[in-house]
């Protein structure tokens, strides 16, 4: 019967992990096998190089799109619905973001590397999943989504940018999480006036002859 090992791979993945977040690429492997309370020769037991250990510690955690995006709709109106998504994938993006952005600065990691790990992109896979939630609400006559793809391109391209807002500390470092549900109420009010466009050119040309 084989030894039992020290630690498990999750754990030490973590400890990698915790590293590499710190430390960035240069983290060193001897921190790493100090914490994991390993030798470094045990280490590159499990992995045998460095970029080895720097990808399966900080790839990215696939995303789950029924948890995400259609696990808060079952009952929901669909604005508070697409609230609780947004928020969602806020916190997903957290974790994604910051993972990638390590990975990138790795010489020996290549984005295929990084593009093998999953079936598509998740943003892709999150656009895709709340463009088929619009279809079936619109269907159900609960909203109406006349570009449902381009829609659900908006809600996720915006709330992308508030993770990487966070993490650049545009807004001096503050959760935004408060911002999605202004996304979301934009969205949902669109930018067509409330009253007959033609009466609008009108006021506006009577306007202009006054002025």
């Amino acid at each position: 019967m084989g030894r039992p090992k020290s630690v498990t791979d999750d754990r030490l993945l973590q400890h990698a992990r915790d590293v590499f977040l710190e430390s960035g690429a240069s983290g060193s492997t001897k921190e790493i096998a100090r914490r994991a309370r390993i030798s470094e020769a045990t280490l590159f037991q499990r992995y045998p190089t460095k970029a080895a250990l720097f990808l399966a510690a900080l790839v990215p955690p696939k995303v789950d799109v029924d948890e995400i995006v259609f696990a808060p709709t079952a009952e929901a109106h669909p604005q508070e619905a697409l609230t609780e998504i947004g928020r969602r994938m806020l916190a997903y993006f957290r974790t994604l973001i910051p993972t990638v952005m390590h990975l990138m600065t790795h010489p020996s990691i290549r984005m295929s590397d990084l593009a093998a790990h999953f079936e598509e992109p998740p943003e892709q896979a999150l656009v895709d999943a709340l463009a088929a939630y619009l279809r079936q609400a619109q269907a159900k006559g609960l909203l109406q989504a006349k570009q449902p793809l381009a829609a659900a391109g908006l809600v996720v391209s915006a709330v992308h940018s508030l993770a990487l807002f966070e993490l650049m500390e545009i807004h001096g470092g503050q959760d935004m999480e408060h911002a999605v549900a202004l996304f979301v109420e934009a969205l949902w009010t669109g930018l067509s006036p409330q009253t007959d466009v033609g009466a609008v050119r009108k006021v506006s040309k009577q306007a202009r002859k006054t002025s």
